[in-house]
């Protein structure tokens, strides 16, 4: 239950404590969360698959799937103390789940990124295949 409605300076307080660009610095992924009355072990799933060089559709699905609830249950958070919902000492006790959430979705959206080495690797690769091309227009090749 509320306790006492929150000011309009406390939720903007709790706002921008949620959405400064280093509120994820020291925050983990959550150890477990519910999903459709299922309980996902997150950071024990992230650093299982966080390892691999690759990843198979049915875990692009299940990140997938991870991803969309983060999201959802995020942007549930913000609304309570964006709206209101909640008293201030609440709102307090929302930031550090929020931020916590924001460092998951990090996460998990990084894994879909190649790893540097083969970032560099397909580019020195797309720059040779730029030079042969040029060669055979310019009739060097």
């Amino acid at each position: 239950m509320m306790t006492q409605r929150m000011s309009e300076q406390q939720r903007t307080e709790l706002l921008e404590q949620v959405y400064q660009n280093s509120g994820t610095i020291g925050s983990s992924i959550p150890e477990t969360v519910r999903i459709e009355d299922e309980t996902v072990p997150l950071r024990e799933f992230y650093f299982e698959i966080a390892d691999r060089d690759h990843l198979q559709e049915t875990e692009r699905e299940r990140i997938r799937e991870v991803l969309s609830y983060l999201r959802r249950q995020r942007l549930q958070l913000i609304r309570r103390v964006r709206e209101r919902e909640v008293d201030y000492e609440t709102g307090q006790s929302l930031v550090p789940r929020i931020q916590s959430l924001d460092r998951a979705i990090n996460a998990f959206e990084s894994l879909d990124e190649p790893r540097f080495e083969e970032q560099v690797r397909r580019e020195k690769i797309e720059s040779a295949r730029e030079l042969v091309d040029l060669m055979q227009e310019l009739g060097k090749l």
